[in-house]
């Protein structure tokens, strides 16, 4: 990579920011911040439309990474680095509100969630679900519940956190990301399960009856049988 780094920086601060996501989506914060911290190094300023645009992805969740590692930390460095990638989403929302407002909602709750600006923190996580579900992002849309989740579980607000992490794994199993949707049940059951009375009307991915998803392979069809997490 340190040699890729001298010839094409965009590639370098991708090959970062894929196992930076990667550690974010599952939760593994040590990892997540040795590849952000790299990440954020080989940050460039691009010049390209097209460039910019695709990597606005990146700049989305580079920020709430920065938010997650400032709230352990405490380190200003990443709360800064959070507020100029959520100025940069900014922008981008104030010309494509399709696109970014669900993302620079969820962006302005982790910064509130930062400094314990709680209601202001509610207020921006119910924007940034809502707003994903009206443009149909559902993977935002997971995600928005999934962090609002870890909010309230913060606060030491167990049900509506439980609520929520229900909600995400929904989401999560409806976009058909089976081994993300398995490890945040397994979260909450190991972290809430013997202090949420909600967990009880939960049937675990062990005991469900599954949901079929279609496999196209080409000259031969399958079916396959992947769990779900329900309320009674």
């Amino acid at each position: 990579v340190e040699d890729v780094k001298e010839e094409n920086l965009s590639a370098a601060q991708t090959y970062y920011y894929q196992n930076m996501w990667g550690c974010y989506l599952f939760r593994e914060y040590k990892e997540m911040k040795i590849f952000a911290e790299k990440h954020f190094e080989f940050s460039v300023d691009l010049h390209s439309y097209t460039f910019m645009y695709y990597h606005s992805a990146q700049k989305f969740f580079s920020g709430l990474v920065a938010f997650w590692v400032y709230r352990e930390s405490k380190e200003n460095i990443w709360a800064e680095r959070g507020r100029k990638t959520k100025f940069v989403i900014k922008k981008y929302a104030d010309c494509n509100e399709w696109n970014f407002e669900s993302k620079l909602a969820l962006m302005e709750a982790e910064e509130a969630s930062c400094y314990s600006d709680i209601d202001n923190a509610k207020k921006m996580y119910k924007k940034a679900i809502l707003a994903a579900k009206k443009h149909r992002f559902i993977h935002e849309e997971a995600l928005a519940y999934e962090l609002a989740g870890h909010f309230f579980l913060k606060i030491e607000d167990k049900n509506t956190a439980i609520e929520h992490f229900m909600q995400a794994h929904e989401k999560y199993h409806q976009w058909g990301a089976v081994a993300k949707s398995t490890a945040l049940f397994e979260f909450v059951r190991q972290v809430l399960g013997k202090v949420s009375t909600n967990l009880d009307s939960f049937v675990s991915p062990e005991t469900t009856t599954s949901t079929d998803h279609h496999v196209d392979n080409g000259d031969k069809n399958e079916r396959k049988r992947t769990p779900v997490w329900s309320a009674d």
